[in-house]
């Protein structure tokens, strides 16, 4: 199948911003707004590695590149390493995050999950809670950081609006193939 570049990073294109206004409802919810979170995926590397990687995820009859596959792992490495709402940024000391970059991070985790459950529905873990405890719970964080964390997904989770949600992706699953 032979797809333009131009309707594959139009696509990434849409989908970040569905990502990016997911985000911001959830921190809303919490009192923050984090207008330039995944700023870079408009910038190469990470632009071309997550376009193609995107595309594929929602349009199953289209076949990724090898090279694709390994482009989009260079793209998240880096993305991961610059992006202070990571973990690798800090170098894997998750306790020197400071408070505003946990609520995003937090709020990055929701938004993934909300993706992965509602929209593409490929469910590995059903709720953030889950894979918050399987992949991310025994890295060092502190107290407090914890406490942040808990009290962000709880707040998250009694207030937040699926239908609403869904909305923000609408502009997603006009062009998707799902």
């Amino acid at each position: 199948m032979n797809i333009s570049i131009d309707t594959i990073y139009k696509f990434h294109s849409v989908r970040t911003a569905c990502h990016i206004a997911t985000v911001n409802y959830f921190a809303e919810l919490l009192g923050y707004h984090f207008p330039e979170h995944d700023g870079d995926k408009s910038t190469e590397p990470m632009r071309t590695g997550y376009a193609y990687t995107n595309y594929a995820k929602y349009h199953p009859e289209y076949n990724l590149p090898e090279n694709y596959t390994e482009l989009f792992h260079i793209a998240h490495k880096t993305h991961h390493e610059h992006a202070t709402h990571h973990v690798q940024f800090y170098g894997g000391d998750v306790s020197k995050i400071p408070d505003v970059h946990v609520i995003e991070m937090v709020c990055d985790w929701c938004a993934a999950n909300f993706e992965q459950v509602y929209i593409v529905h490929n469910i590995e873990y059903n709720t953030v809670d889950e894979w918050f405890n399987a992949k991310m719970e025994n890295l060092n964080w502190t107290d407090a950081q914890m406490d942040i964390i808990h009290s962000a997904l709880d707040t998250i989770a009694r207030n937040r609006d699926n239908q609403k949600i869904i909305k923000i992706w609408a502009p997603v699953l006009e062009i998707a193939e799902l």
